[in-house]
């Protein structure tokens, strides 16, 4: 799916256009698999590597002696369960030791979910294996949410991008647009070819974008949920789109195409609309 792009107001200068486009302008989700609920904060993202963590211990744990010292045979390859085992620790401790608030370590997780859905498919084709199989699904079960936190599935599909935006930049990213819709305000306040009624318009949309902008930071810098404030922050922008549109103020652009910028990185941290590959 394409990042979400409001249309250049040096192009598209009808009212009537304006109107049609501001109602394309709605949320557009992922397919419902590829979302969690709920954005999760760092805090909750950590926790959830920890649980990750301690379940792969409990699985690897209970898994068959025999099980773990065989060797895996493959239409390519002999693997070793051990080694594979050894791994899967190895990119679970990766992961717990560079998460940070600067770091989400997207890299980590996709990693350490594509061996442990190599794992996942092992444990379906060879049901005969019942020691840690109650284990392996709690984990999988945990792998699922963390998958969900950066906007993908577990078991992992070929080709999936696994991205997610820590609270930081989500903050920086809501704080731009604050500041970007603020100045589109100030530059419509200042145009001289505007109507006074459409003047009054267009502030009042920019400040409602604004005010939306602001409360998202707000509660992405508390670590409470905001996906309700994310999306009246895309409601007030397709709100200001259909102004921008109808009423187009040249001094503005720069303004209106850093919201733009900053409206594609909070819909991408928030699984709005899909991550650009890295």
């Amino acid at each position: 799916m394409k990042p979400f792009t409001f249309p250049d107001m040096r192009v598209v200068r009808s009212a009537g256009v304006a109107l049609l486009l501001a109602g394309a302008f709605a949320i557009r989700p992922l397919p419902a698999q590829a979302q969690s609920a709920e954005r999760l904060s760092d805090k909750e993202v950590k926790a959830l590597i920890e649980q990750v963590y301690e379940a792969r211990d409990k699985f690897e744990g209970n898994l068959d002696g025999q099980l773990k010292s065989s060797t895996i045979r493959t239409a390519t390859r002999e693997m070793s369960v051990g080694a594979i085992l050894q791994d899967l620790q190895d990119n679970s401790n990766k992961l717990k030791e560079r998460f940070t608030a600067d770091y989400a370590a997207s890299a980590e997780v996709e990693t350490l979910l594509r061996q442990a859905t190599n794992i996942d498919t092992y444990m379906r084709n060879n049901p005969t294996v019942t020691k840690g199989r109650s284990e392996w699904e709690k984990l999988a079960s945990t792998l699922k949410s963390l998958a969900g936190a950066y906007a993908t599935t577990f078991p992992l599909p070929e080709g999936a991008t696994v991205r997610r935006l820590n609270d930081k930049e989500t903050a920086a990213a809501a704080d731009t647009l604050k500041k970007a819709a603020d100045d589109y305000k100030d530059r419509v306040d200042d145009d001289k070819n505007l109507a006074a009624a459409d003047k009054t318009a267009g502030k009042k949309a920019a400040e409602d974008l604004a005010k939306a902008a602001d409360a998202l930071k707000s509660r992405v810098d508390d670590g409470k949920p905001s996906s309700a404030e994310a999306k009246r922050v895309v409601a007030a922008a397709t709100s200001l789109s259909a102004f921008n549109v109808s009423h187009p103020v040249p001094t503005a652009a720069a303004a209106w195409n850093d919201a733009q910028r900053s409206l594609n990185t909070l819909q991408q941290a928030f699984a709005m609309i899909a991550a650009p590959p890295r």
